[in-house]
């Protein structure tokens, strides 16, 4: 129609129609161009927010499976300190031998933690780190994701001590049962915790297997090993929930309201 238009306005030689016609073709070209690359930017900016979104709810997961991590932890430290304290001094646990057979047992226990970096490693595998807003956002996470945790303590925390082989295997089938079922508790999927358990054996034959773990020449030098390693790791994942905690906060300081 534009065309027929010129033509008509060429025949009847009004110039100044026929130059106002390509300037107005030309604007909305140009208008259309503007818009649409407003909408794309419009909609990247959201892709970038979900994403956000997202790695704010997997901070908040790895916080509270740390704080359920650090308190399991701190308690077989406690047991394995409390065990090695008997083996250096003769100390039983609160003046029963029973109290120090559970605090050799239990100072084997393991629970692994590995943090969630789903959302993260989506973006990445994708290549679409460059929708997040803020230019130094992407350093912080790949701080926390990449070179954080994961090279620090992993290696520790996904480690099976070799004390772990050496108790139970000198601990009495029928004692390694009631510790499972009475003295340890599994509290929904993976999340376990360790409970007060009563004796069920007399002192005498908790005193028997005390002798049975001392017994073992390398049973207290992979005991003091796992439970330092146990506590630098502690240590690792306390200022690793420390710099969730402050990503977190970042990212909800930045979301758009």
């Amino acid at each position: 129609m534009r065309y027929r238009r010129l033509l008509e306005q060429l025949r009847r030689q009004n110039w100044m129609a026929i130059g106002i016609d390509p300037v107005i073709v030309v604007v909305g070209v140009f208008i259309g161009i503007q818009v649409a690359n407003w909408n794309d930017t419009r909609r990247e900016a959201q892709r970038g927010e979900q994403f956000l979104a997202r790695i704010g709810t997997d901070l908040a997961v790895d916080i509270a499976a740390m704080d359920k991590h650090l308190a399991f932890w701190r308690e077989v430290v406690a047991h394995g300190q409390a065990a090695i304290r008997y083996a250096e001094t003769g100390e039983h646990v609160d003046g029963a031998a029973w109290d120090t057979v559970l605090a050799f047992y239990q100072a084997s226990q393991l629970y692994p933690y590995v943090p969630r970096d789903t959302t993260y490693q989506e973006m990445r595998n994708a290549g679409e780190l460059g929708l997040i807003r803020d230019p130094a956002l992407p350093t912080a996470l790949a701080d926390y994701y990449i070179t954080g945790l994961g090279f620090q303590a992993n290696y520790l925390l996904r480690l099976e001590p070799e004390y772990r082989r050496l108790v139970r295997g000198v601990t009495p089938q029928a004692i390694a049962t009631h510790a499972w079922a009475h003295c340890h508790r599994n509290t929904g999927g993976i999340d376990q915790v360790l409970v007060d358990c009563e004796s069920p054996v007399s002192e005498a034959e908790a005193r028997a297997m005390l002798d049975g773990y001392l017994a073992q020449p390398q049973l207290l030098a992979e005991l003091k090993f796992w439970i330092t390693n146990l506590a630098v790791s502690i240590e690792l994942v306390e200022n690793n929930r420390k710099e969730a905690a402050a990503l977190a906060a970042r990212l909800r300081v930045g979301q758009a309201p």
